[in-house]
């Protein structure tokens, strides 16, 4: 209708739902990799290595060393901070309508570390356990004591720290399986990991960064920074006698996979 005027896509958008209205979809499987924080790597031979991570699945063996159809060479790869427990690559793949499919590539550690865990914990496991061997020697010393603290923790036992690390590590993966989490925060519920945490200041809170260099496997990819969350922390009003009592605020969340059921 407007063919010479310049649209931003948010113009886009609203001039089409004021034309055509628009009907509530809930998101599938890859519309939620493909919201999913991005790298770009390449596919060496012992697979995809990810902060101290490497990934491996028999499915990027025809792409070992091989250059992506990409312009830079170098594959998509989508990871989960709260849950790195695989990561996505998109691979090509004719025979399907788009000609590319997600596949899932594990962590090669995955068999030992059973137990859910963020990008969160791993950085403090980084922080605390020295590197004494090989690279590949030191990964699997991270797997160890990772696990060796989520088993403590499980146990109850552990410092205060460690308890925070892990009930953030319970958090974020309850919102990576079913948003649990997420729902719990909007409806103002706090959870373990926030109830912990006010006890905590001084130390560190992942927001620092003392990766390695950068190196021709490793790119630049970042998620954004976990915004703190308000607490309640109000007391209810002494209520006088004959006045009715306020009503309290109704909170409403838009549900698109309900309004959907509706259509």
């Amino acid at each position: 209708m407007m063919p010479r005027c310049a649209l931003s896509p948010n113009e886009m958008w609203a001039a089409l739902v004021a034309v055509c209205g628009y009907v509530p979809v809930p998101l599938g499987r890859e519309d939620y990799i493909e919201l999913m924080p991005v790298k770009r790597q390449k596919i060496n031979d012992y697979g995809i290595r990810i902060d101290y991570r490497t990934y491996d699945h028999k499915a990027l063996n025809p792409h070992r060393g091989e250059r992506s159809p990409a312009g830079d060479g170098l594959w998509e790869i989508h990871y989960d901070p709260h849950a790195p427990g695989q990561i996505w690559v998109r691979l090509p793949k004719p025979d399907q309508p788009r000609g590319y499919g997600w596949e899932a590539v594990p962590w090669i550690h995955h068999t030992l570390v059973t137990a859910p865990f963020t990008d969160f914990t791993w950085q403090h496991i980084r922080r605390t356990v020295a590197r004494r061997g090989s690279r590949v020697q030191h990964e699997h010393d991270l797997a160890l004591a990772l696990r060796e603290l989520l088993e403590r923790a499980a146990a109850g036992q552990g410092t205060h720290r460690e308890k925070v690390v892990t009930a953030r590590a319970r958090v974020g993966a309850d919102a990576a399986n079913n948003g649990g989490a997420v729902w719990g925060i909007l409806y103002g519920q706090r959870s373990e990991a926030r109830a912990l945490e006010p006890a905590d200041e001084g130390v560190f809170d992942g927001s620092e960064d003392d990766d390695e260099p950068l190196t021709e496997d490793d790119a630049v990819g970042a998620w954004p920074a976990e915004g703190a969350q308000p607490s309640d922390s109000s007391t209810a009003p002494v209520q006088e006698p004959g006045v009715p009592a306020p009503r309290r605020a109704q909170v409403t969340v838009y549900d698109p996979f309900e309004e959907s059921l509706r259509w």
